[in-house]
């Protein structure tokens, strides 16, 4: 009998637990492995206050699970769980019952409210989706109301907004509102004086797990741009108008945004399992909770290592908690040793709009443009980890060429998107010049043992206008090897007429034109036009009417199966 192992979740954790299970298990046909999911789509957590503050458009933070789960064994189930019967191994969803041998808590979290009169009902939080675009909806319709509205305290409600906890998520989300407010002025003819910005925090400083000097930086930034940030300044009441703090203040306003705390999903909470801080499941070493074959991972658990260091709520918590369970679990069904957690953190960064960034990597203290490449890089290594090079260039016309906002001039331009019906036509009259030339010098005898290449006046590499390092470099390397080089050119020319002509590896061979041309430009006999051309072909000129339409999917899909699986196989 198949052994059933479901991870119920789709983030960053249980994405990470069921692919690396479907890899460890692989070879055993006796096992079944489930993903659920509430939705079909990866939402990545991290980018939220992008859609909150209208950097990106809407679907520019979802991930399609069944992309990501493409040449594994996981059954991706979208349900909703609503109760877990530990005793009877059973999960009850919306749709269906499952039973499970083993299961891995992957739900997340859910914002906590400390009991804050007010504060669940009247509060925006930023946890989902849907959170999302409620407040970037909501913003945009305060400056709508603003704008028309004559009375002078209202409308100063209407325009301050106030994010509630000074952690990452809140700086993040104020670091939005910073760039977004000045489209929103022009927008609604407000004038910028008017609107007021505020971080409220209960700690004596904002960003309190950072360094000294990077919260020096991002609290001068954020005071640069206007920002107002009240620090040991605790939320005691919440009004559809107003929120009171501990000092007996009392800030109207009709947006507050609570980023100030979170806590493990209600639903983990209820299973019955022993309990620590925030309802977070109490784990051992191995991210096994106090019933076998029940894990927990990320925001579900709550680990304490032999030092009393208690597992942060991170994305790098999150995928290493969930390796750690995969592999256990692999461990007890294929009875091997289970191995403990050994967290490696590899540090914080925080995006404080799209033009700002502080990080702390591996101790090295970054800001500005550093920062933001290496958050950057950061998202495109996990993404290309879960599933190749497919989400990397879904993240990279998402952040650069579908921003909705402070999209760079040039950026505009190179977005504008055009049928490559047309690029066609190009590309094959590019082949076929390319293969007549092979051609020709086939039928000058460049095939045959001589020096066509040196004595042939039109194609000799060095000219009168020739650069002296380039003369020197086809002296000493080229004209002692004249018949290698002039079959590699006769070869190479009509290789790349082909690959034009058939839409093959159509960027592999713009590249190769590109250099061919380069070196025959440099010595004075290549011409301009197939350099120009060459480049327009990098646009994936292959793929309409050409072969890489159905080359490269399949090529994609391989590599994913690589990377999926450790194993290289050309046939399902």
């Amino acid at each position: 009998m198949k052994k059933k192992i479901v991870v119920l979740g789709g983030g960053f954790g249980g994405l990470t637990a069921a692919q690396t299970l479907d890899k460890l298990l692989r070879k055993n046909r006796n096992v079944e492995i489930t993903l659920i999911n509430k939705t079909p789509h990866q939402v990545y957590l991290t980018q939220l206050h992008e859609i909150a503050g209208n950097r990106i458009p809407e679907d520019g933070i979802l991930y399609s699970l069944e992309a990501a789960l493409d040449q594994t064994r996981v059954k991706l189930v979208v349900d909703e769980i609503y109760k877990v019967d530990v005793k009877n191994r059973k999960l009850y969803g919306a749709d269906n019952e499952y039973s499970f041998d083993y299961l891995i808590l992957a739900c997340g979290s859910e914002p906590a409210f400390f009991d804050i009169p007010g504060m669940k009902e009247n509060a925006f939080t930023l946890w989902s989706h849907e959170d999302a675009i409620k407040i970037r909806n909501h913003i945009e319709n305060m400056f709508e109301m603003a704008s028309k509205e004559e009375d002078t305290e209202k409308r100063k409600e209407y325009l301050t907004f106030v994010v509630g906890g000074g952690g990452y998520t809140g700086i993040e989300m104020i670091g939005e509102l910073v760039e977004w407010v000045e489209d929103l002025c022009i927008d609604y003819n407000i004038k910028k004086s008017e609107v007021s910005l505020m971080v409220v925090e209960a700690l004596p400083t904002i960003l309190p797990t950072m360094s000294d000097s990077l919260i020096e930086n991002a609290t001068n930034y954020l005071k640069k741009k206007g920002v107002q940030i009240l620090t040991n300044a605790c939320i005691v009441n919440v009004t559809s108008n107003s929120i009171t703090l501990k000092s007996g203040e009392t800030i109207n306003t009709k947006t507050l945004i609570w980023t100030g705390g979170v806590q493990a999903n209600s639903l983990v909470s209820q299973i019955g399992l022993e309990t620590g801080k925030r309802n977070k499941v109490v784990v051992n070493e191995f991210m096994e909770t106090s019933e076998p074959g029940i894990y927990a991972i990320g925001d579900n658990c709550y680990y304490q290592n032999k030092s009393g260091e208690v597992m942060p709520c991170l994305v790098e918590s999150a995928i290493q908690s969930a390796q750690c369970a995969a592999y256990n679990i692999a461990a007890e069904i294929n009875n091997k040793p289970k191995k403990p957690l050994k967290l490696k953190l590899h540090g914080n960064m925080v995006s404080i709009g799209s033009e700002y960034c502080i990080a702390d990597v591996m101790g090295l203290k970054l800001k500005g443009f550093l920062a933001s490449t290496t958050k950057h890089l950061a998202d495109i290594h996990y993404l290309f980890g879960i599933s190749g090079f497919g989400f990397i260039f879904d993240y990279i016309d998402r952040q650069f060429f579908r921003k909705t906002r402070n999209k760079p001039t040039v950026i505009k331009h190179i977005g504008v998107s055009t049928s490559a019906a047309w690029l066609a036509i190009l590309r094959i009259f590019l082949g076929y010049k390319w293969l007549m030339s092979g051609i020709d010098k086939v039928n000058s005898g460049w095939l045959s043992a001589g020096d066509k290449l040196v004595a042939g006046a039109s194609t000799a590499p060095i000219g009168p206008n020739t650069p002296e390092w380039y003369a020197n470099f086809v002296e000493s390397v080229i004209y002692p090897n004249a018949y290698l080089f002039q079959v590699m050119i006769t070869l190479g020319e009509i290789a790349l007429g082909i690959c034009f002509i058939l839409g093959l590896f159509t960027v592999l061979a713009a590249l190769g034109s590109i250099f061919m041309n380069l070196n025959f430009i440099i010595s004075g006999s290549g011409d301009m036009w197939f350099l120009v051309v060459s480049i327009v072909m990098l646009a994936g000129a292959g793929r309409s009417f050409g072969l890489d339409y159905y080359v490269i999917p399949y090529i994609s899909k391989v590599i994913k199966r690589l990377i999926r699986r450790g194993e290289f196989k050309l046939i399902n």
